[in-house]
Formats: C-alpha cells, sequence, structure tokens
C-alpha cells in the first residue's frame, strides 16, 4: 500500500489553536479528536465544515457513543472512526473522504443503523418518496444502500462518475436525506434494507 502523499501537515494541541490554523491554511482534511483540553472537537466541526473552502473533516477519537458519531455526521464531519481502528483501514477511509465519500467505520455504523429500527417510524409519504424514485433511480439507489462510492456506481451502471454523482444528489433529495447515513436509516424505516 502506498503511503499517503502529504504536502503540508500542521499539528494543534488545542480547539482554538486548530481552528485558528484552520482558518489560517489551506488545508483539504482535517483530522479532529473529541477530547481536546479546552473545547470539544466537535465544535470545531461545528464552527468550521460548512463554511466555504472549509476542509473535509474526520473525527478520530476514543468515544464511540452513537449519539456523538451522529452529531458529529449532522455537524458535517465527512468521517469517523476509533482510534482502535487498524492503520490500513484509516489510511484508506482517510482517502475516501478526499475523494468526497462519508466513510463511518464498520462497527459503529452497524449501531447507528440498528438504532435506526427502535426510532419512531416516519410519516406515512416517506414510502411514497421512495416510491415516486424512477426505475433508474432506484437502479442507483440500490447501488447507494449496496455501500458502493460514486466511482464504483459508475462502473457498474455504465455512466459517468458525474452522471452517478447527480444521480446521488438528486435521490437525496427527493428522499429528504442529507446524507449517505440519513439514507440508509429511512430505507431501513420503510423496509428496504434489514440492518446488520
Amino acid at each position: 500500500m502506498e503511503a499517503m502523499e502529504l504536502e503540508e501537515l500542521a499539528e494543534a494541541g488545542t480547539a482554538r489553536e486548530a481552528m485558528y490554523k484552520i482558518e489560517a491554511g489551506a488545508f483539504d482534511l482535517a483530522i479532529v479528536d473529541i477530547g481536546l483540553p479546552d473545547r470539544s472537537g466537535l465544535d470545531i466541526v461545528e464552527t468550521l465544515a460548512r463554511r466555504p473552502g472549509a476542509p473535509s473533516f474526520f473525527v478520530l477519537s476514543m468515544e464511540t457513543n452513537r449519539a456523538l458519531v451522529r452529531k458529529a455526521l449532522q455537524f458535517g464531519a465527512s468521517g469517523y472512526a476509533s482510534k482502535s481502528i487498524p492503520i490500513a483501514n484509516l489510511v484508506l477511509a482517510l482517502e475516501l473522504v478526499l475523494e468526497g465519500e462519508l466513510f463511518v467505520e464498520g462497527e459503529l455504523l452497524r449501531d447507528l443503523l440498528t438504532s435506526a429500527l427502535r426510532e419512531p417510524e416516519e410519516r406515512p409519504e416517506l414510502r411514497e418518496r421512495f416510491e415516486a424514485l424512477t426505475p433508474r433511480e432506484r437502479e442507483f439507489l440500490d447501488a447507494i444502500l449496496g455501500g458502493l462510492t460514486a466511482k464504483e456506481i459508475a462502473t457498474r451502471l455504465g455512466v459517468s462518475q458525474r452522471t452517478a454523482e447527480n444521480y446521488q444528489s438528486s435521490i437525496y433529495s427527493k428522499i429528504g436525506a442529507r446524507t449517505p447515513v440519513d439514507l440508509v436509516k429511512l430505507a431501513l424505516r420503510v423496509g428496504l434494507m434489514i440492518a446488520p
């Protein structure tokens, strides 16, 4: 496995220092720990993740609480993993995030999806949103729910990556999902998937 190419690397010991360096620099990726001395690393994500030109945020933490994982994704994080993740898997996860994909470590993702089955049912029109998808959109939906990246979906369905990304955006919009995790949870609620 080739090592990731790093053009510029910066390190910070506090949330305040990290926010200053992120705002002053031009980074593609920010790896954030939740347990910082002055503030929660999630404050960094919440404050900066949705700003124009912000880097992708990857939360790497000892904290594996489902609520924290969900909150990080809601704030705009593109990845979440525990500090026990094997280094080879972490490198692959960071590369995925840099390519614009979402990554949640396997055990944490399964926990999120399983919890979706215990939450209240969505409004009746949720199923209608899925049923309103065209046959072609349904093909893309099945591929997304299968865990494929945009690049893999493009290869499987014989379209360009841009077309695959456009279909993904359209499906998220029609269903009312903001992230792949949201989409999977909504699909679980209408019986389109079985939680691991």
